[in-house]
Order: structure tokens, then C-alpha cells, then sequence
């Protein structure tokens, strides 16, 4: 049974307070400012990817230690791959991923923790943002190395 408009009974029912432009205006700019993040972080990921695998850059720096370890995406141990943890004086931190296995690994992370210059390659795009990866904690990766001196 449904309620007349303009009875008695239909003025009792509670309204809905008419939403204000303000909270339409918060709420679509919070929408938006998300989709625009989470296509940056997607889209932007696999563009610099992309670039990188075509555009090559080589670094000199001082490598004051190195560590191996294990890779794994999202925390999964399938699809997990040995990682060289780089860090030098000049360059900050960088990751060396690679399809070797572990006794591989810990050889190159034994050579690079002796020290010195070594030269690095990175992709183009990477090294452009390298300052931005240092201040979000990211580890620029790079793609081979090898001893100046």
C-alpha cells in the first residue's frame, strides 16, 4: 500500500536532506584523484618498462657493500628470483634482479662487496627518476655491471 502524496501521512515520513554541491564536489574529486593514482601506478609502471628495455644508460659509482637475497613479487615464493642488494657512496641504493641461481648470486654479491667503481646499466627512464626512488624508499634496479678498476 503506498502513500498518497499530500496526505497527512506522507508529511510524517523522514526526508533526505538535499545533497550540497560541496560534498558532490568532495566526493567526485576523491574519486578521481584515485583512478588518476591507480593508473599512474599501473600504467606508469609498465611505460617505464617498456622505455627502458630500448633506452640504455650506464652510471660509475663507488659500491660500498652488497648483499644477496630472494625476490619475491608480492610476497609469494613461486616466481621468486635471486636479488643483489647494491648500496654505493654515490648512487644510493640499487637492486640487480637476475634469472642466475643462488650460488651465482651470492658469487656477485661477494665481488661487488669488495668495493670500489664499477659501472652499472639502467635503463633511461630509471636513472631519470632515480631522486624520486630514493625519496619514496624505492630501489632503482639495474640491468648488469661491471669492474672500472
Amino acid at each position: 500500500m503506498s502513500i498518497p502524496p499530500g496526505s497527512a501521512a506522507s508529511d510524517d515520513l523522514p526526508k533526505k536532506p538535499p545533497r550540497s554541491l560541496i560534498s558532490n564536489l568532495v566526493f567526485w574529486g576523491s574519486v578521481s584523484t584515485l583512478a588518476v593514482f591507480l593508473l599512474s601506478v599501473t600504467v606508469g609502471t609498465w611505460l617505464i618498462g617498456s622505455y627502458d628495455d630500448s633506452h640504455r644508460d650506464r652510471i660509475e659509482c663507488n659500491v660500498t657493500d652488497a648483499t644477496g637475497g630472494t625476490y619475491s613479487p608480492a610476497g609469494r615464493t613461486a616466481g621468486s628470483r635471486p636479488d643483489l642488494t647494491i648500496s654505493t657512496s654515490d648512487c644510493g641504493t640499487l637492486s640487480l634482479l637476475h634469472k642466475f641461481d643462488q650460488a651465482t648470486n651470492d658469487a656477485m654479491a661477494e665481488e661487488l662487496a669488495q668495493g670500489g667503481k664499477f659501472e652499472f646499466e639502467m635503463g633511461q627512464a630509471t636513472r631519470a627518476l632515480q631522486g624520486f626512488f630514493d625519496v619514496i624508499g624505492m630501489k632503482p634496479e639495474v640491468l648488469s655491471y661491471r669492474k672500472i678498476d
